[in-house]
């Protein structure tokens, strides 16, 4: 659906995306209890959990993990089970988004990436993460991150958009299109093929290849363990069993503030009426 963000839409404050996306994880929760489904807390949502026993002040968005091998049956029934403001989107869906992992949003809200881009058809919303197995040695897991990173972030390049860029930055978008005539997508389809492919259901690593920190992102199954739960704020949801061993491996001193200039949002959030949306 289009729309003009100036005529009807107000922002949001961080409270009230805050208790959007506890909504949407909340239903998450309950749908992966319903049908036992393990997940765990990811990123910065896990480092909510242990440093401030729920969101991190300033955080705009939750992240959470699946092992592959329930990833799929996810799918299927967060399809047919999520309430009806509430929508899955994957790879190519109408909304935007370019990757393979899930976001569930909500239909009553618009998004906007640091307030200069609107993301059409794309609401507040949660990132749901596969969680591959990687090989059986650490060192042909780390050989293989990297490959898998290098198409990822050609992919990225060709998501600069040359209309929406001035001078230098248009030049090298435009460029990006010349040097690189491979579709994002099928960028993205090679990825999956091969994550699966070489997947090993006995390696000691889970990999989540879409994930902020790149090499970090490789990390001991002993270290997730079983799914834990975690108080985050009034609520509970399942983390890695080892949050220490995790935490250090992506953020080192993790209980360590940010400087002030750093504590920023990921998206400014905006929002619609319902009835406009749906």
């Amino acid at each position: 659906m289009d729309f003009e963000p100036e005529e009807e839409i107000a922002a949001m404050s961080i409270e009230e995306c805050q208790q959007t996306l506890l909504g949407l994880a909340l239903e998450f929760d309950r749908i992966c209890r319903k049908h036992g489904i393990p997940y765990y807390m990811l990123g910065g949502t896990m480092l909510g959990a242990v440093r401030h026993r729920g969101f991190i002040p300033w955080d705009d968005d939750m992240d959470f993990g699946v092992p592959r091998a329930w990833f799929d049956r996810l799918k299927a029934v967060l399809a047919e089970e999520l309430p009806r403001h509430a929508r899955v989107h994957e790879l190519n869906s109408p909304a935007y988004h370019l990757s393979n992992f899930l976001k569930i949003d909500d239909g009553r809200t618009r998004l906007a990436y640091r307030g200069l881009e609107w993301i059409s058809g794309l609401g507040v919303n949660i990132d749901i993460f596969p969680l591959d197995d990687g090989l059986r040695t650490a060192a042909g897991t780390r050989r293989f991150v990297r490959y898998i990173l290098f198409f990822l972030q050609w992919k990225d390049l060709l998501r600069i958009d040359p209309a929406i860029r001035k001078g230098a930055k248009k030049g090298v978008a435009e460029w990006v299109r010349l040097l690189l005539p491979v579709s994002a997508g099928r960028l993205l389809r090679h990825v999956e093929r091969s994550i699966r492919r070489f997947a090993t259901p006995d390696s000691p690593f889970y990999v989540n290849y879409y994930g902020a920190w790149g090499l970090r992102e490789m990390v001991a199954k002993r270290d997730f363990g079983q799914p834990k739960e975690y108080p985050f704020g009034e609520y509970r949801f399942y983390g890695v069993d080892d949050a220490d061993a995790y935490l250090t491996r992506l953020y080192g001193d993790y209980m360590q503030l940010p400087p002030a200039d750093q504590q920023t949002h990921h998206a400014s959030c905006a929002h619609v009426l319902a009835e406009s949306c749906i």
